[in-house]
Formats: C-alpha cells, sequence, structure tokens
C-alpha cells in the first residue's frame, strides 16, 4: 500500500506545479505585469467622412449619421504614442492626417441641390485621448503556447478587447472649391460670405478645436503586436470647413472688393428652382451656423508594445540561478 505520507507530498508537489504554470500563463493579467509595458506605438489608416453644411441624404434638416454621404469618403492616416495610466486606462498622443469633401450636386434635396456649392480639404490634427478599456484582450501566456497542454491549463490567447476613447485636439483645415470650368480655388481668400465686408461675418480661422469620442475593439497578434478598429467622431468649434455657414452677400460687392471668382463661388445656383433668384438672394440662408461641423474616422491600426523580443515580458526572462561547479 501506498504510504499516506508519500502520497499526501505527491498531490500537493502536483498542485504546486500545476499553480506555477497558470500564474506564468496569466502574462499581462497579473496584478502589476501591465506597468513592464505601459508603453503602446501605434500607426494606421482608414477612411474619412465628413458632416456638415454641404452634401448629404435628400432631406433637409438630417443632422449626424443621418446626413452622411458615403459617396464623398476620403482616406486618413494617423500614429500615436500611448501610455498606460492604469491597467486599463491610457493617454495618447496622436497626429492624424485627412482628407474631407461635400458637394451639394450628390443630394437630391431641392435646396441643397440648387445651392451647388462643394469643397474639398486637408485636415492636420494633433490631439490628446484617453482610452478606457472596458474588457481586455488576452494576450497568451509568456511562453506563447499552442499546445494542448496550454489549452487545458486555461492559457487563452486573442481574445477580443473592448474600449471608448475622448479627448481633445487641434486642426488645421483650408477648404478649397471646384468651379464650373473645373478649376480648383482656394475659397478663404475669396471671402464668399462677405467676411470683413459691413454686415459680413468676421473672417474665420484654419485653426479651430475637435473634441472626439469613439469606440474600438482591440486584438493581440502575439505578445508584442496587435492591432485595433476603431470608430470615431470629431465635434468641431467651427462652421467653415465646408466655407458654408450664414447667409449670401451681395455678389455686387463680392465682386467689387474681391473679384469675379469670389461672386462666382459665393452663388454657383445651378437655378433648379423656380424660385431660385428669391433663395440665394442677399441675405437668404447658406449654411446654418447654429450647426458647426464634424468629421469621423474608421481606422485599421497597428499597435507594438514598447520593451521585450522574441515574446518576453519588456525584455523580462525567468532568470536561472547558476551555481558554479567546486569540487
Amino acid at each position: 500500500m501506498v504510504n499516506k505520507k508519500v502520497l499526501i507530498s505527491l498531490v500537493l508537489l502536483l498542485f504546486v506545479t500545476v499553480s506555477s504554470v497558470q500564474a506564468q500563463g496569466r502574462g499581462f493579467y497579473n496584478r502589476n505585469s501591465w506597468k513592464k509595458q505601459r508603453i503602446e506605438w501605434s500607426f494606421g489608416g482608414g477612411v474619412s467622412n465628413f458632416l456638415g453644411d454641404l452634401g448629404g441624404r435628400d432631406l433637409v434638416g438630417s443632422d449626424f449619421l443621418w446626413d452622411l454621404e458615403l459617396s464623398k469618403t476620403k482616406m486618413t492616416a494617423h500614429a500615436y504614442m500611448q501610455y498606460y495610466l492604469g491597467r486599463s486606462f491610457a493617454m495618447r498622443t496622436s497626429l492624424s492626417w485627412a482628407k474631407v469633401a461635400g458637394d451639394d450636386a450628390l443630394t437630391q434635396e431641392i435646396f441643397r441641390y440648387n445651392r451647388n456649392l462643394n469643397f474639398v480639404s486637408n485636415i492636420f490634427e494633433a490631439s490628446l485621448m484617453f482610452e478606457l478599456q472596458f474588457k481586455k484582450e488576452r494576450i497568451g501566456n509568456i511562453y506563447n503556447l499552442k499546445s494542448g497542454a496550454g489549452k487545458r491549463l486555461g492559457l487563452k490567447s486573442f481574445a477580443m478587447g473592448f474600449y471608448g476613447v475622448f479627448g481633445v485636439g487641434g486642426f488645421y483645415y483650408n477648404p478649397w472649391g471646384m468651379r464650373s470650368s473645373g478649376q480648383l480655388v482656394e475659397l478663404r481668400p475669396l471671402h464668399t460670405e462677405g467676411q470683413g465686408l459691413p454686415g459680413g461675418p468676421e473672417q474665420y480661422s484654419n485653426f479651430s478645436v475637435c473634441i472626439p469620442v469613439g469606440l474600438g475593439v482591440r486584438r493581440s497578434i502575439n505578445r508584442e503586436w496587435g492591432f485595433k478598429v476603431e470608430l470615431t467622431h470629431r465635434w468641431t468649434f467651427t462652421d467653415y470647413i465646408d466655407e458654408a455657414s450664414t447667409y449670401y452677400y451681395d455678389p455686387a460687392e463680392l465682386m467689387t472688393n474681391y473679384g469675379g471668382v469670389s461672386a462666382e463661388m459665393a452663388n454657383p445656383t445651378n437655378q433648379t428652382l423656380s424660385s431660385w433668384v428669391h433663395s440665394t438672394s442677399p441675405g437668404q440662408q447658406r449654411g446654418d451656423p447654429s450647426d458647426k461641423d464634424g468629421y469621423m474616422f474608421l481606422t485599421v491600426t497597428f499597435y507594438k508594445r514598447a520593451g521585450g523580443k522574441n515574446g518576453s515580458f519588456n525584455g523580462y526572462r525567468h532568470k536561472v540561478r547558476r551555481v558554479k561547479a567546486s569540487f
């Protein structure tokens, strides 16, 4: 019969061994292990879209996603550094480029279509954002085991993570418009709404502030690399990304002060409404100053956790004590 002390010793040894392997498998989920990889370097790109006065759906008064014109989807790219302030909370500094556009000719809403304005603009953005992870993705055990034994021990990897982002940013924009001749012209110097003239608005700045808010999904590839899919919207504090905000100005005054191209781009109506002369006459609504412009990004981003090689944890490895043999 097996000695009871030996049996108890074997059971304890098995328990300690399994517990040790499970502890190793927890990896990034150890209470303080996140501190060893606080930094993520990220780069990616995707698509951008504009939400403002120009273009949009075939409706009047639609806002936000209900006024999205998918045919004017453009490109965006960005890079950022993310620093973990806590296990599930991080701060990121980001640089982004995007192109946005709008065109009244793409909508069947009669007043917008008759107005016939268009624009395109590059956007250069710098932002400070925070990432709050509702559910962290798993990134595997310390040895990145893929065997059946690893699975039996609960060493799961590649599970999805979910998070939200919010922050503040500043951006530069500069709208251009296309004339009926096909020539692109810079719109801000044309003062199309009478900026700087009696009764007209003040000239707007090329710089403004935005508030980014969004949601994302994270998935790890290995212990160092992973990717995110993220949808973010930017609320802004300007209504001139598309060069349309207030009212039509007297075309004769625009021509006298800023030239014929100014008068043309201020009111390029295609005259489809029977009352088009009245609808685009001086003092009539050209844009909606009460509703600021916005833009949104849908991106795929690849990230790399700082430090560590060959799957190690920030360069950390279990150190094996070396004992010099003596005889």
